[in-house]
């Protein structure tokens, strides 16, 4: 875990890039070459492997250092499944109460289905189109029909 190096690559293509001549390419090759001759190659001090106590306590540092991370990773799993498990649950009980207060506009919906008074307006109907140029002779059957229809107002606005 991170001991490693990225194997990773990179590549980029631009038209805009600058072209660099081939002379101008062996004139900065040739003075790079120049000041790594001027500069002397340091003499490793100690080229030995490290004492074989120094790589155990690493191995057990990096051990350490893995066990800790898998806790952690367990940890935060087990916590995520809980939060996971009751937002399920609540989800489950709202989906549930919707469900419920829709199937209870649907029952209301079904009750009320047939509008009101349909007698009185049938017979009222039957009076205009029997007298029509006589209105007012139904003038009886059309207040009947409105306190029908005031009657069921009530009855609905108290139901609810």
């Amino acid at each position: 875990m991170g001991g490693s190096q990225s194997t990773r690559k990179l590549s980029v293509d631009n038209e805009n890039a600058i072209q660099v001549s081939q002379e101008a390419i062996d004139r900065i090759q040739a003075q790079l070459q120049a000041k790594q001759a001027e500069q002397p190659q340091p003499t490793p001090q100690y080229t030995a492997p490290p004492p074989p106590y120094y790589d155990q306590r690493k191995q057990h540092e990096y051990a350490a250092e893995e066990a800790y991370w898998v806790r952690r990773i367990e940890n935060l799993k087990r916590a995520h499944d809980k939060i996971n498990s009751g937002m399920h649950i609540e989800y489950q009980k709202t989906l549930k109460e919707a469900n419920e207060l829709f199937d209870m506009v649907k029952d209301d919906k079904m009750a009320s289905k047939l509008p009101p008074c349909q007698e009185e307006k049938a017979k009222v109907l039957q009076c205009y189109s029997t007298n029509p140029d006589k209105s007012l002779l139904c003038s009886v059957l059309v207040n009947e029909f409105n306190d029908c229809v005031c009657k069921s107002r009530v009855a609905a606005v108290t139901a609810s």
